[in-house]
This record gives C-alpha cells, sequence and structure tokens, in this order.
C-alpha cells in the first residue's frame, strides 16, 4: 500500500512487546541454579514479614519482598530477575528441596547436598 492510500484514523494502538519488569518481582515459586552447571534449587518469593533465621518466627518488621532458595533465605537480588523466566507448581518445589535434603544425607559430597557447588560430571553421582 502507497502512503497516500494510508488513513492515520485507523491505524490500531502499538503492540506491546511480551515480557515483565525486572524491578518488580513477582510472587510466586520458581527454579534456577545457584552455580553454572549446578543442580536446579526451588525458590519461592513473596512479600511480607521477614523471618527470624534462627528460629524461623515471623518478625515485626516492615513488609519487604524476600525468597528463600530450597528453604533456606537467600537475598533476593541473587535470585531475581533470573529465576523469573523458570516457574514452576508448589509441588515441584518441594521436591526440590526433597532432593537436597536426600542429598544432604545420603550423598554428602553430591552437587544436591550443596547446590552452591558446579556439577563435575567426571566425579560427582548422577544427577537426577
Amino acid at each position: 500500500m502507497t502512503r497516500r492510500g494510508l488513513i492515520y484514523s485507523e491505524r490500531q494502538a502499538p503492540v506491546q512487546a511480551e515480557g515483565f519488569d525486572a524491578d518488580v518481582p513477582v510472587a510466586g515459586f520458581y527454579r534456577t541454579r545457584l552455580a553454572r552447571s549446578g543442580v536446579y534449587v526451588g525458590v519461592k518469593v513473596w512479600f511480607g514479614q521477614p523471618k527470624d533465621p534462627v528460629t524461623g518466627e515471623l518478625l515485626d518488621r516492615s513488609l519487604r519482598w524476600q525468597a528463600e532458595a530450597n528453604g533456606a533465605p537467600i537475598d533476593l537480588e541473587r535470585v531475581w530477575p533470573g529465576c523469573a523466566e523458570d516457574p514452576i507448581t508448589e509441588q515441584e518445589h518441594a521436591f526440590l528441596i526433597d532432593q537436597q535434603r536426600w542429598g544432604a544425607a545420603n550423598a554428602p559430597d553430591s552437587p544436591q547436598a550443596n547446590p552452591t557447588r558446579s556439577a563435575n560430571p567426571l566425579t560427582s553421582p548422577l544427577l537426577f
């Protein structure tokens, strides 16, 4: 169509690109790796009262964005927005936590026991 044939009043609004705002966390369950070629960990992101790191009780503090990796507190900046591309269900989140607990009890040298370690395929046990 030539430029003369365009009717500017019939133009459609510009289409918004799909994506999200990386500066605003979204509450939910995600999975990510804490080390290059490491195992996946379950990440929970939420907005609420902080927990006491020793007892786990809710503190009387202001509400804030928080994150846990496999049930342990972690800095939100370490996992967000990297984990945002891989949301998971709450059941899969619980499975990843159980997998780390199993690794800590039965294979303490494996990457499942310490997800901040990279997995070496020559020395690490099989990763499931």
